[in-house]
């Protein structure tokens, strides 16, 4: 069975990145899945030629965090990285973060990007070059993304 979602080479995992408890820190649990996202957007062209060309780049504009197991140094983890749905302005996206030596998912982050104009700050369309290949993707992600049992998920305490 193929994975349809896209999958990245393995992101490195600095020393820097441990925290008192010898694990990896929750901040660069989110600084790895940030460049998994950065290098799935740039596979539609969204990337640091897109910004410096058209002034056009991409902002969180929110995120779900969940922190399921520990990443700790010396862990092999790639991101797998699915895109659900989009507007002209916003994709909406999950990210998992898989350590490679047992396929432990370790973080989970569903969230929304926007595209935004970096001359007026404020949120703009994606340039109309990329906007068919984000729409494949998501379509070519559709599978993937209906397997995906924790979207949507509210912050709370189960009582």
């Amino acid at each position: 069975m193929t994975d349809a979602a896209f999958i990245t080479d393995p992101l490195p995992i600095e020393r820097s990145y441990l925290d008192h408890n010898g694990h990896v820190n929750m901040a660069y649990h989110l600084v790895l899945v940030d460049q998994a996202l950065d290098l799935a957007f740039a596979a539609f062209g969204v990337d640091a030629a897109y910004v410096q060309d058209l002034g056009l780049s991409t902002f969180a504009g929110e995120m779900h965090v969940r922190y399921l197991n520990e990443i700790n140094f010396g862990d092999v983890m790639r991101g797998r990285v699915v895109f659900i749905e989009a507007d002209a302005k916003r994709v909406r996206w999950a990210v998992e973060l898989r350590r490679e030596s047992d396929e432990a998912v370790t973080t989970t982050v569903e969230g929304v990007t926007l595209s935004v104009s970096l001359a007026t700050r404020r949120v703009a369309p994606f340039a109309h070059a990329v906007r068919p290949a984000i729409a494949a993707m998501i379509e070519s992600h559709r599978s993937e993304a209906a397997k995906l049992d924790w979207l949507g998920r509210r912050v709370g305490m189960q009582r």
